[in-house]
């Protein structure tokens, strides 16, 4: 070895610790005992490093520390709560659970003092990096909580039946895909369609919408599982599901 020049372990030691280990961010949706909730871990290395979860009636993020040990996390909020959480796999190939990117979902339990509670969480999507860093650069230069306001306001106005104030928060042409598909120019016409933008079905399907750490696809972002798409101005388009 030439004097001064690294040899190739020690090359490789310096770019293990120049190199961190790729950061992906993990979205849930499930449940904790009967309370409707999204959780979303960031794993570094394939290790927990960081990580929250809300009440989706609430949308405050709980922060979450603790540890994963193989397939098993032990994670604790401020309050005291403790989840026991391990990584199920869909039994298929390539789907183990051996790791997150082999998972479908975190089961386990909640516990509080004597208080314990069913926990499963379903992985919904995942991303690279971590959600403090802004989860919405592809769509708006708002703040985050700006533009979760926004959506979260044409939910409220369109199931409260405020046909005005949905109206305001609507990014004109809206397309609507369903069984009458329309393309909406202007407030009124969309208050004249309300009917059939808005069947019964549809609004079932907004009740279950969580406005907070939504997908994002070509510079959209997406609630209940696509029934609505929403760019930087407002609602985009909406998707009205298929009656069973």
């Amino acid at each position: 070895m030439i004097r001064g020049v690294p040899g190739l372990a020690t090359l490789a030691a310096l770019i293990a610790v120049a190199v961190p280990a790729r950061a992906d961010t993990y979205e849930m949706v499930g449940t904790v005992g009967t309370h409707p909730v999204g959780a979303a871990l960031t794993i570094a290395g394939d290790r927990f490093t960081s990580g929250h979860y809300f009440y989706a009636s609430q949308v405050k993020n709980i922060p979450l520390t603790g540890s994963q040990d193989g397939t098993s996390l032990t994670l604790t909020e401020p309050g005291g709560g403790v989840f026991r959480l391990k990584l199920q796999g869909n039994g298929g190939v390539g789907g183990d659970g051996s790791s997150f990117s082999t998972s479908v979902a975190l089961v386990g339990t909640w516990t509080q003092g004597a208080e314990v509670l069913p926990v499963k969480l379903g992985f919904d999507w995942n991303f690279q990096g971590d959600p403090a860093d802004g989860m919405y650069h592809e769509v708006t230069t708002e703040p985050d909580a700006a533009y979760e306001a926004r959506v979260g306001g044409f939910l409220k106005a369109v199931l409260a039946g405020d046909k005005a104030g949905a109206a305001k928060l609507v990014s004109y042409p809206l397309t609507v895909n369903g069984r009458h598909p329309l393309t909406l120019k202007t407030p009124a016409s969309f208050i004249a369609h309300w009917n059939t933008i808005f069947p019964p079905a549809m609004l079932a399907e907004l009740r279950t919408a969580i406005p907070h750490e939504m997908f994002v696809h070509e510079g959209q972002a997406m609630v209940a599982g696509g029934a609505a798409w929403f760019d930087a101005k407002g609602a985009s388009a909406l998707n009205e599901p298929e009656v069973k």
